[in-house]
């Protein structure tokens, strides 16, 4: 019985020696600990806005446990980085153990402080690993602006182009039962960022972006460091987008607009007031790239390029015209809906079919194309319900669509021919010297293109001149 005893605690002891073997503490200065990087960079932040999180692994690859003295920020409580050690936020970390053959993450974010300058930022500090003697460093650095922040008020005036504008909440040109008849002008070179879920709002107001080919009014996210190995404009609806509610007279020159859910979304309304849109480009919008809605609306030598849904959607009446503009969907993404979607009625909530006539509905020198086998859907109702012609006519535009159409809508039009775009994954839809595109333009008064370029006699078709 003892001897069975006996045996017994051996047995327990040389269990509790072997796997205790990955616990024995590693206290040479020959063990240390390994990193996944030693630089984290955060670029083109802003100033008060906290970053995006990156994460670096900190691994043990040997058989004991190895103890980290102490994992600390070097500008301690001043520094404007925030570090978490497995689930522990904090500055300074001690005695923080690491098993053999196992690891902890670190998680990093950065927040930096306005200076009252204009100039870019940059903001360094450095996480220092002390282990068994061994010194080992992180280095970590972030790129920022101090901006003008508009969060959920009501603007108007001059917006200026000395340093960014970054919009919370809702940025209100007007607003209902608060303020109308309200204007906000754009100075050219001036970049507005959108917080997420943000908007720019223009309520019975008018809005006037006037960039120029050399200093476009550009709109975008907030967030433009880049998402581990993904760039900052891979991503669609980082913010929600302009929109105008029956808006009064308005223009946007020389403007871009990416990575919204709605790029612009138009409802009008009303007769008497028209949003002019002159070399407007719209790209990466999560659902489209423009919305109308019974909208008065002049575009001319405008591009709405790829989009996770819609390059364009124009519904519901109204009195709208595009010239020369080219709506373009080569999504890498999958989708089953068309680049260009043109509708006349919508349905009520018990299913039924409500008629929305526009007034006026052309399309001259355009454009619709994608990578889908149909990328124009003309949905009208037509004579079936109304017993009128639908208000709309395509004339000399290059259609991408498998579906037969009323001749009564196309004056001169080409079915699915090669317009051949320059780069259409990286935005570019220049057309290239093979475009079937070129030429095909009927003469109109439009004299350049959306880079300011001549136009030639005859007119190619879309936003681009061929040169």
């Amino acid at each position: 019985m003892k001897s069975n005893k006996f045996i017994i605690s051996l047995l327990i002891l040389l269990l509790s020696l072997f796997g205790c073997n990955k616990d024995n503490v590693l206290n040479g200065s020959n063990y240390d600990i390994n990193t996944s990087t030693d630089t984290v960079l955060f670029d083109t932040l802003f100033t008060t806005i906290g970053s995006t999180t990156k994460r670096i692994k900190c691994y043990n690859n040997n058989n004991g446990t190895i103890n980290i003295s102490r994992i600390r920020l070097l500008s301690g409580e001043n520094s404007q980085f925030r570090i978490n050690v497995d689930g522990e936020a904090g500055v300074l970390f001690e005695d923080v153990a690491i098993k053999g053959g196992d690891s902890i993450f670190l998680f990093i974010e950065v927040t930096i402080d306005p200076n009252g300058t204009n100039l870019p930022l940059v903001v360094e500090d450095e996480i220092i690993f002390e282990t068994n003697g061994n010194t080992k460093k992180i280095i970590l650095n972030a790129w920022g602006q101090d901006a003008y922040f508009h969060v959920n008020e009501i603007v108007q005036g001059t917006w200026s182009n000395d340093k960014p504008h970054v919009i919370y909440g809702v940025a209100a040109v007007g607003y209902p039962n608060t303020d109308s008849n309200l204007n906000l002008v754009i100075e050219a070179g001036t970049k507005i960022h959108g917080h997420a879920n943000s908007v720019l709002y223009v309520y019975k107001s008018s809005i006037m972006v006037n960039g120029n080919i050399n200093d476009p009014v550009i709109f975008q996210q907030d967030r433009t460091e880049d998402y581990l190995l993904y760039p900052a404009d891979s991503t669609s609806g980082q913010w929600r987008g302009i929109y105008l509610s029956s808006p009064l007279n308005s223009e946007l020159v020389h403007t871009q607009i990416k990575n919204a859910v709605i790029g612009i979304q138009i409802d009008t309304f009303t007769v008497n007031n028209t949003v002019n849109l002159n070399k407007v480009s719209v790209h990466n919008s999560l659902y489209s790239n423009i919305l109308t809605q019974g909208s008065n609306v002049n575009a001319t030598n405008c591009l709405f390029g790829n989009s996770d849904n819609y390059s364009a959607i124009v519904s519901i009446g109204g009195n709208v015209n595009f010239e020369h503009c080219t709506f373009a969907n080569y999504s890498q993404g999958y989708r089953n809906t068309p680049s260009f979607l043109f509708k006349d009625y919508y349905k009520s909530i018990n299913e039924q079919i409500v008629f929305r006539p526009f007034d006026n509905a052309q399309f001259t020198n355009c454009i619709f194309d994608g990578n889908g086998i149909t990328e124009f859907i003309c949905d009208t109702v037509g004579k079936e319900i109304t017993g009128l012609n639908t208000n709309v006519l395509f004339n000399s535009c290059s259609l991408k669509s498998e579906d037969t159409l009323s001749n009564y809508i196309l004056n001169n039009c080409y079915f699915n021919i090669l317009n051949q775009f320059r780069n259409t994954e990286n935005w570019n839809f220049e057309l290239t010297e093979n475009s079937e595109a070129i030429n095909k333009g009927t003469n109109s008064i439009v004299t350049e293109d959306i880079l300011n370029l001549p136009r030639t006699i005859p007119n190619d078709l879309g936003s681009h001149e061929y040169q």
